[in-house]
């Protein structure tokens, strides 16, 4: 089995590499044992660098599963960081237009796409199974260009989609799988709350060391 572990940033899966490193042949895959193949792809921050990269290993390489891992920021102020979440859906939220009150729709609302024209179902993006995940939370996910910092752009956000977190990659990672046929899992950890910006209360080393981890534990356990 050949598995695709993809970050936006080294730092948020360097533990794992650190771990696994005395596995790593010379061209920097893992080999887990006889049937399992890991290599990794670090894409950088953001959707378009995030859908290049990847598409562009999918064309050059075999691939069976692709794991998108990283940090990201939880709505509900309630959710400790570090929590560790599965994303079962995903979707870009700031695609479409703002208007002069304030108010947006997305390219669904506005009919410049169909809410289920394929790789979307109901304006989500849901991944293509591997097997069940019951074992960690799930979350509904939104991505975004622009991180949200300010109260406004938060409750829009609250308002419309009902999410559990935010990311910058999540959904391209989803789209391209789903575009090229391929099962995805998306885990992410909880490195801040989505607040009026305030890194003071960021807590991203406790986010890395939880999310590589459970990524050591799950890979151990396959």
């Amino acid at each position: 089995m050949n598995i695709l572990l993809v970050a936006a940033t080294e730092i948020e899966i360097k533990p794992f590499l650190g771990f696994y490193a005395i596995s790593q042949t010379s061209s920097g895959e893992i080999s887990i044992n006889q049937s399992i193949k890991i290599s990794t792809l670090v894409t950088g921050p953001g959707l378009l660098n995030t859908v290049f990269h990847l598409t562009q290993y999918i064309a050059l390489n075999n691939v069976d599963l692709i794991i998108n891992a990283g940090i990201a920021g939880a709505f509900d102020l309630e959710v400790q960081k570090g929590t560790i979440f599965r994303v079962y859906r995903d979707t870009i939220a700031d695609m479409g237009v703002e208007y002069a009150n304030g108010s947006f729709q997305d390219v669904f609302e506005m009919g410049l796409m169909q809410s289920n024209e394929f790789p979307y179902r109901d304006a989500w993006l849901y991944p293509i199974d591997w097997k069940p995940m019951d074992h960690i939370p799930s979350a509904s996910a939104v991505t975004v260009n622009r991180v949200s910092g300010s109260q406004s752009s938060i409750l829009q956000l609250r308002e419309k989609y009902q999410p559990d977190i935010e990311s910058m990659e999540g959904a391209g990672v989803f789209y391209t799988c789903n575009m090229m046929k391929i099962p995805s899992l998306q885990i992410r950890a909880i490195s801040n709350h989505i607040e009026p910006r305030n890194k003071a209360n960021w807590d991203i080393p406790l986010a890395i060391k939880a999310l590589n981890d459970y990524l050591i534990e799950f890979i151990r356990s396959m």
